[in-house]
């Protein structure tokens, strides 16, 4: 069923989030996160559904039109549940309790996420996208649906016991703290040879993502003690990522991660922070060997975010879609003719250097990739391919672009601020550094609140989600930077204040960690605190690098020692060294 303009809106119709925005029209009675919505639950003694997801989530789009635009399961929904729809991007807390709520009661968890909870807010059941039958072990949605209503009225001591164990096993704190020393970074180095894929790099088999923080501190060990393996799984794993479907080989950038082990079939969403995160760590890299590729993809990837990305403002959008018309990646696969005819004399070179076929290499179409693995290496694309890609990027214009997010968020900004200071060292342009300090201008003349406090994100001039931990740490860490490179303590004062504010409204005295939500917001029933480096760094990893940043930048001893708190309490970095890939470069940059 497609939308129908005419349509009456639901409660998301005055909502910023373009994801929520989506949703709008569905005849889904959704609500957005709000006391109005948990009020009515509790009045009216209903379940709630919470759906999480962000507007370049391609199975969220999929979700969509199979249940959210079909009205026999907008009756169902509107009948017996209160619905909210969530972008996880507007709140990282929320969607970082949830998840975790997810995986503890199924095992795995991912987006969309569908989250059923009691009027208090507390998960009972939930799971990521469900199908529209029985498919693959997997109950269709209308089934889980039906159940959950009988559950809820019929077994409610059943449902009281489920929560009450959610609520006991997301409020343990307890750390055992770690010792600081050789032996954390020489497990996770151990760890990294382990799951190292050495035919096509990068770690695991199947579906890869890049593990850009884990390959950072990778190259801080090396760069620290000389290991000369730990380049080389880097030396690996970026080409091969470079030369896969999962770089723009026209316009620059990467996707968000790959389906298979080669690199080459991508999931075709783009993301701020994935780019953000590899524009640095291909900057490192280029400035260490000197060699092209690095330096190309660097430039490249630079180009993309500056061209695609920035607003009018010098700050930067959130995300690009996979689809467009529904169709994952349309904009970025080729058929054999669209490309002999855009290239003319040059289109056999090129698509023998990019691995087309007439028959296609992905759904009878063709992913732009180097298949061969010997091809994949460290020296530049030929200056004939060079011309022929640039050729082939201004054809490419022609096409109807993917949807664009244009929230501007905090700490993702504050993650290209800091790509940006690295890349215009390694790069040696000037320009890069300038675009970082345009970015932390608008940030601090924009997004704070009458009081003063930073803001999460800004969209249509507007801007009203008080900002988490991530945001107040990788901004400040971003202002840091400049201040490290630039030495204009203008920079400094700037990030010192963000320094202070954040320990005032998210430390935890008792824990010596931080929490996720500041100390001045609506609280959950957990206050979270997620201490893994997933998508984006942790807002605890990420505070604990500025921390130290500013213990030397100041010579401010309690930085130093509120830092070093924050890296005893990981104890999980032994057991799972790749999802604390922060903590470690944090930890490199403390042992160094």
């Amino acid at each position: 069923m497609s939308k129908n303009p005419s349509q009456a809106a639901n409660h998301l119709k005055a909502e910023k989030s373009p994801y929520l925005k989506q949703h709008a029209l569905n005849p889904v009675d959704w609500y957005p996160w709000s006391a109005m919505a948990i009020e009515k639950a509790r009045n009216e003694d209903r379940p709630m559904i919470i759906s999480i997801g962000y507007s370049a989530c391609h199975w969220c789009h999929v979700m969509e039109r199979e249940f959210f635009e079909d009205p026999e399961t907008a009756r169902i929904m509107n009948e017996n549940f209160v619905n909210i729809k969530v972008d996880r991007e507007e709140h990282p807390d929320l969607d970082s309790l949830y998840m975790k709520a997810v995986q503890a009661m199924t095992g795995h968890a991912g987006w969309p996420l569908t989250v059923f909870a009691t009027a208090k807010g507390v998960p009972f059941y939930g799971g990521t996208y469900f199908p529209p039958e029985d498919s693959h072990g997997l109950p269709s949605f209308k089934k889980v649906l039906m159940s959950v209503i009988l559950a809820y009225k019929k077994n409610r001591d059943r449902v009281n016991a489920i929560t009450a164990d959610i609520e006991k096993t997301l409020s343990r704190k307890a750390y055992t703290p770690v010792e600081l020393g050789e032996g954390l970074v020489d497990n996770a180095f151990g760890a990294s040879k382990v799951f190292f894929d050495p035919v096509f790099g990068g770690f695991g088999r199947g579906t890869k993502f890049p593990h850009a923080m884990f390959l950072k501190f990778l190259f801080r060990y090396y760069k620290r003690k000389g290991e000369k393996q730990a380049l080389n799984i880097i030396r690996k794993t970026l080409p091969s990522m470079a030369a896969g479907g999962v770089y723009d080989h026209l316009g620059g950038g990467f996707h968000r991660y790959s389906v298979d082990e080669a690199w080459d079939v991508p999931h075709f969403e783009k993301m701020l922070y994935d780019n953000a995160l590899l524009l640095e760590l291909y900057a490192l890299v280029y400035e260490e060997t000197g060699l092209g590729l690095y330096g190309d993809v660097a430039a490249e990837t630079a180009g993309y975010l500056l061209r695609d990305m920035r607003s009018e403002d010098g700050a930067f959008y959130a995300s690009e879609d996979a689809d467009v018309g529904g169709v994952e990646g349309e904009y970025y696969i080729w058929d054999y003719e669209e490309i002999r005819r855009a290239l003319g004399e040059g289109a056999g070179r090129f698509m023998d250097f990019f691995s087309v076929t007439e028959e296609g290499n992905f759904e009878g179409k063709n992913i732009l990739r180097i298949d061969d693995i010997k091809k994949r290496t460290e020296e530049s694309v030929p200056d004939e391919i060079k011309e022929l890609k640039m050729k082939l990027f201004r054809a490419r214009l022609e096409r109807p672009r993917p949807d664009k997010d244009a929230k501007v968020i905090t700490a993702w900004n504050g993650l290209v601020i800091a790509a940006l200071v690295q890349a215009s060292t390694s790069l040696k342009r000037e320009d890069l550094l300038d675009e970082a300090k345009k970015c932390c201008v608008f940030f601090l003349s924009n997004l704070k609140d009458e009081k003063g406090r930073l803001l999460r994100y800004y969209l249509d001039g507007r801007s009203s989600v008080p900002a988490t931990l991530e945001d107040y740490a990788l901004l400040g860490a971003g202002l840091a930077r400049i201040y490290g490179v630039t030495k204009d303590k203008t920079w400094l004062g700037e990030a010192e204040r963000l320094t202070r504010e954040m320990i005032g409204l998210f430390y935890d005295e008792k824990e010596r960690l931080f929490f996720d939500a500041g100390n001045d917001q609506e609280g959950l029933f957990v206050r979270e605190r997620d201490i893994f480096d997933n998508d984006v760094p942790s807002g605890n990893s990420a505070a604990a690098d500025l921390l130290l940043m500013m213990s030397r930048f100041t010579d401010n001893e309690r930085y130093g020692k509120l830092s070093e708190e924050i890296l005893r309490s990981i104890e999980g970095i032994r057991e799972e060294p790749l999802s604390y890939g922060n903590f470690l470069c944090v930890l490199e940059s403390l042992l160094g």
